[in-house]
């Protein structure tokens, strides 16, 4: 099949390797952009640096994980080349050590791998939606100290919120963002109205990068309307994606949808094997 991955260019680039491993061709059109967040370097540094305050972590995603990483490098590397100490309590070299041995909360295996590749030591995964990250913590967090939600500026579901109905405190720490794509890539805008060889489907791996791409493909349809091009249309592809929830959502805008039972990659390019 011809396949438009939509990934972040950073998780786009293994995902076709696999696919094209499996006899796809591949067009790559990434939909979103992650860039860390600092509107609130001041509130960033203050929660990051004080790792004793927290009882634990939460992620939605494996961008949150990759955005704290990225902000306590950059908070050590500042405070060496500053040569003033500015972490209470800790040692520079153990400030990342601190968060890495507390209790990890992971949205599903995608992001479970990415905390172990980040030598995170007590990781929890959920089933790979909002709701099974809540029952998930609801498990097996102890309590006391909050927990701290690594975050996107951008969320689609209140985490803080659903803790607070299973009496669980959680804080939010806003540090990355994800930028919207504007529009399709060159090569995947020609796939889309090519006819003798389009795309036949379109890998979806959240239900941002699902609404985006609707949102793109509506522009590029009603575009072509405009335009009054003889004969020329925009391919609809079928949806592969990675949960039921975007399934049911891409199915509400009139596109045919699969899913695996869970949201899971390997299940996902399961349903992918030719």
């Amino acid at each position: 099949m011809r396949l438009l991955v939509t990934r972040p260019p950073m998780d786009a680039a293994p995902l076709a390797e696999q696919l094209a491993a499996m006899g796809h061709d591949v067009v790559l059109s990434p939909l979103i952009d992650i860039e860390l967040e600092a509107g609130d370097a001041d509130h960033i540094h203050s929660v990051l640096t004080a790792p004793a305050a927290f009882g634990g972590l939460a992620f939605t995603s494996a961008n949150g994980v990759r955005a704290l990483m990225a902000h306590l490098t950059h908070i050590i590397k500042t405070a060496q080349k500053e040569d003033a100490p500015q972490l209470e309590n800790i040692k520079h070299k153990d400030l990342i050590a601190a968060w890495q041995q507390l209790p990890a909360f992971a949205v599903g295996p995608q992001t479970a791998a990415i905390l172990r590749a980040a030598q995170f030591q007590n990781i929890h995964q959920a089933d790979g939606d909002l709701p099974a990250l809540v029952k998930t913590i609801a498990a097996h967090y102890e309590g006391g100290a909050p927990l701290l939600h690594s975050a996107g500026r951008d969320r689609a579901g209140d985490l803080a919120g659903l803790l607070e109905s299973q009496n669980i405190n959680c804080a939010r720490a806003v540090l990355y963002r994800a930028q919207a794509a504007k529009a399709f890539s060159a090569a995947a805008q020609a796939a889309l109205e090519d006819t003798t060889a389009p795309i036949d489907a379109v890998v979806l791996y959240s239900q941002r990068s699902a609404d985006i791409f609707c949102a793109l493909y509506a522009k590029l349809s009603a575009e072509l309307n405009a335009a009054g091009a003889t004969g020329a249309n925009v391919v609809r592809p079928k949806a592969y994606c990675l949960s039921p929830s975007i399934e049911t959502a891409m199915r509400a805008a009139g596109f045919e949808a699969v899913a695996p039972l869970q949201a899971d990659s390997d299940a996902l390019l399961d349903l992918l094997a030719l």
